[in-house]
């Protein structure tokens, strides 16, 4: 019974070697690939909170409104892809609320680079 068990796991393992290599997908890679990505998410976000705090202590509001806009507009893009793949209505939501404050900031940050060009021009 134990023969019969080991020849099925090494059948079922060949059957998934053969697919992955008919796919032409490395799974060690995607891993690798999507551990890479979340540590890029994290340096990213820490990167922004420093570029952030310098920019507000020095009195760069405009800096600051680039860096928020472009994080959040990096998140809404995280929170669609959960939703498209899990259809979970609170993924469509918290895409909507991101998108929305990333609009925002970007509207306002047009806004108060025109005022200023046009102050001093």
């Amino acid at each position: 019974m134990n023969n019969s068990m080991e020849n099925s796991n090494v059948t079922h393992k060949e059957e998934i070697l053969a697919k992955s290599r008919k796919t032409g997908k490395d799974e060690g890679m995607e891993y690798a690939q999507l551990r890479g990505n979340k540590l890029g998410e994290y340096t990213m976000c820490a990167a922004a909170i420093i570029i952030m705090t310098f920019t507000v202590l020095f009195g760069e509001l405009v800096a600051t409104l680039a860096v928020a806009a472009t994080l959040l507009g990096f998140t809404a893009g995280q929170c669609f892809m959960k939703y498209h793949f899990t259809r979970k209505k609170s993924y469509l939501i918290w895409t909507a609320g991101i998108a929305m404050a990333a609009v925002f900031l970007f509207v306002f940050l047009v806004a108060r680079s025109l005022e200023w060009r046009l102050c001093c021009a």
